[in-house]
């Protein structure tokens, strides 16, 4: 289950108001992307996109090109579905091939400000989630005004939901290479649906089969390997 992160910057910092955001294109993105599938990574997390109703008519979808490539050499692609609590598709999530995840909180129940769709294979907690904060050193002058000087805070969105499934789409890519067995992206895709756990409530629609259950995973990578070694066999 060891595991090396790696990461791309492929946006750059600027401020909206007192707010910071990343600034950047869809090219920057798909040239990062790239660099990494030629390092030869085996899962990439996409916290990132653009819903349908910001595409012009005719316009291609975002990171089509880079995403095809990515898959053609193996990558195990995992993007996060959006934040607009509508139906809607949102690219790359959307996108052939990727594993499309949305937000539930604590419960189990489905976040309010998740994008749903067909496409969306499964949800992974994404309310109260700690994440790396803003921090600046203590001193005078040194902190922007309503800056919190603390290295952590709590966030919510799918961006911080999409991540427990890439590492766990990581632990999936380790046991299957321990067990010399080679694991297709599709095929995680169809192990983490088949293995969620029930939502916390009933009659969810859109947003896949269940929540991620990585133990339940696991075990089901395992089952499926010893199926297949004993049709070899």
């Amino acid at each position: 289950g060891r595991c090396s992160v790696i990461p791309a910057r492929v946006l750059g910092a600027a401020k909206r108001g007192e707010r910071r955001v990343g600034v950047g294109s869809v090219a920057n993105i798909d040239a990062g992307m790239k660099r990494l599938v030629d390092l030869g990574v085996k899962v990439i997390n996409m916290s990132f996109g653009t819903p349908l109703s910001q595409l012009t008519a005719g316009e291609p979808f975002p990171h089509t090109e880079v995403v095809r490539y990515a898959l053609s050499r193996g990558v195990i692609l995992v993007a996060a579905s959006g934040n607009s609590g509508l139906k809607e598709p949102y690219y790359p999530a959307a996108l052939p091939g990727v594993i499309a995840v949305g937000a539930v909180n604590a419960k189990g129940e489905p976040a309010r400000f998740a994008t749903r769709g067909a496409h969306v294979a499964l949800c992974a907690p994404g309310e109260g989630i700690w994440t790396c904060g803003l921090y600046a050193p203590p001193g005078p002058g040194l902190l922007a005004p309503n800056a919190r000087p603390s290295a952590w805070q709590r966030a919510n969105g799918t961006s911080f939901a999409a991540p427990f499934v890439s590492a766990a789409c990581a632990l999936l890519a380790a046991r299957a290479d321990a067990r010399a067995w080679p694991l297709a992206a599709a095929k995680v895709r169809e192990l983490l649906m088949q293995s969620t756990r029930a939502f916390g409530l009933g009659g969810v629609e859109d947003l896949g089969t269940g929540v991620l259950d990585v133990c339940a995973a696991l075990r089901a990578l395992d089952n499926w390997i010893d199926s297949q070694d004993d049709y070899a066999s």
